[in-house]
């Protein structure tokens, strides 16, 4: 006897779900104007994005106008570049290396040479190359920041998606310890080689207080622990 088999019904292919990708718009911000709508001290000092000419301008720019340093004075060679800044009571000295592919401890050393006989706060050197083994282990010890040539060479905080990011306080810091019966190294986490760590020149154990807005809650601030 021949058993008929029922014939299973047809499967329906699987749902395909798009996603949704939000679009990116840049805020057209007034000169003048940081992240969040906030003027940047730096912003009156001679370096400006407007007026650099290469990368490593551009990213100098960067760094002064978010660290709120004032541009004591320039000095200018064929391959070079260096800015004597301050800051309050700190001072520094920026080198500017235009068009060095490698970046070599000689560099670094010419520098602490500087940092050394001006009696300065500390050093920072910016170039679009790549820095040695050596260059990069030394640095530090010498009291030296060396910027990467991965920096963004534009204003990431004027992107509307961007929110306002500041250094905390150490008064500050101990509110917010207060106020979330937390330690600081308990809230989430930024490392410090994140571009906006490197523009406000954030190190491992600072805290950034990020404000945000939102059409529900308003303004509110969040925060992240260095690393």
């Amino acid at each position: 006897m021949c058993t008929l088999r029922q014939a299973s019904p047809p499967q329906r292919p699987p749902e395909v779900h798009q996603l949704q990708v939000p679009l990116l718009r840049v805020q057209n911000i007034p000169q003048g104007q940081g992240a969040g709508g906030q003027k940047g001290e730096g912003e009156v000092t001679m370096a400006s994005l407007e007026k650099a000419e290469t990368l490593e301008e551009k990213r100098a720019a960067l760094i002064i106008k978010y660290r709120k340093l004032n541009v004591d004075s320039t000095e200018r060679e064929d391959d070079q570049i260096v800015h004597r800044l301050s800051r309050g009571d700190e001072t520094y000295i920026m080198h500017i290396l235009l068009g060095q592919s490698t970046i070599g401890i000689a560099y670094v050393r010419e520098l602490r040479d500087k940092i050394q006989e001006e009696e300065v706060t500390g050093g920072i050197i910016i170039g679009d190359g790549k820095y040695t083994y050596s260059a990069r282990s030394n640095a530090p010890e010498m009291n030296i920041e060396l910027i990467p040539a991965t920096l963004p060479p534009f204003d990431i905080f004027e992107h509307q998606l961007v929110p306002l990011h500041e250094l905390a306080t150490p008064e500050e810091r101990k509110e917010i310890s207060e106020k979330y019966h937390a330690e600081p190294y308990q809230f989430p986490w930024i490392k410090s080689v994140d571009p906006i760590s490197i523009i406000l020149g954030a190190k491992p154990g600072d805290v950034l207080k990020i404000t945000q807005k939102s059409e529900t809650a308003g303004k509110y601030d969040t925060y992240r622990y260095v690393v």
